[in-house]
């Protein structure tokens, strides 16, 4: 067997999902980096091996995933272990298809409504989006989770699965601009919850980095802060006092050219 390799940038959230299994599980893996904000999923080379140009995308052997849920599936699928009570990826046909129904909820509704809100900020900087609109369709789905909550303690089941690893680094993102803790008493106690026990994880600063770093280029582009910025490690907060210096660089010369 050839040595698994995942193309990602550590600022995805499915990048974060991947990375965070990839831990548990305790796999050998080759890491490639393809820094997103500066092209690198367009070269060429990136382009052959996945005309999707996204990341992640993991290489093992003649497989080439380009889909998180899809990685998440099958790293479970040829390496987790047959003892494990509580498995990651279910055993039986019920409760797979749950895990399934919730990888696509992720996909389809929290990670997409918070793909669009991002990449409004992105494109136009943060006054040009709709505010309320994104607000109004992603707290809907803060509403939704809860929902999903009241029937069991993880949101496909009475057990952390993969469909809980995938969709805590997108909420993780989401929290940042819509802070979870904020309705933690009536509207969303049960998410608060599984979110906390989710932070409480022993991977969860894996996720932590890359939420860090994609908090520092999103305001630099959005021109903003996050009501709920995070708390960044040294080299992040060094990689934000140096945006702002170059911001602020850059507003000088505007004025002196104004003058």
């Amino acid at each position: 067997m050839s040595k698994l390799v995942l193309y990602y940038d550590d600022v995805s959230p499915p990048v974060r999902s991947c990375m965070m299994l990839i831990k548990l599980l305790e796999l050998d893996v080759e890491y490639k980096y393809v820094d997103l904000f500066k092209g690198g999923q367009l070269e060429k080379s990136f382009l052959e091996l996945n005309p999707n140009h996204t990341v992640p995308t993991l290489v093992h052997d003649n497989l080439v995933i380009t889909d998180s849920h899809i990685i998440l599936t099958h790293l479970c699928e040829k390496f987790e272990k047959d003892s494990e009570d509580e498995k990651l990826w279910p055993l039986s046909y019920e409760e797979r298809i749950r895990v399934w129904n919730m990888l696509f909820f992720e996909g389809t509704v929290l990670f997409r409504r918070d793909s669009e809100f991002l990449s409004g900020i992105v494109r136009g900087g943060f006054a040009s989006v709709d505010l309320t609109l994104h607000e109004r369709k992603l707290l809907e789905a803060y509403n939704m989770m809860e929902t999903y909550l009241r029937r069991h303690k993880y949101m496909a089941g009475e057990h952390m699965t993969i469909a809980d690893i995938s969709i805590v680094t997108t909420l993780s993102t989401v929290n940042l601009m819509f802070p979870i803790a904020a309705g933690a008493a009536d509207r969303w106690p049960l998410l608060n919850d599984w979110f906390g026990r989710m932070q409480a994880l022993p991977v969860y600063h894996i996720n932590q980095t890359g939420l860090e770093k994609l908090c520092v280029v999103i305001e630099r582009f959005g021109k903003f802060k996050f009501p709920n910025s995070v708390t960044a490690a040294p080299e992040v907060k060094q990689q934000r006092e140096e945006a702002a210096s170059e911001e602020a660089n850059t507003e000088s010369q505007e004025k002196a050219a104004e003058k």
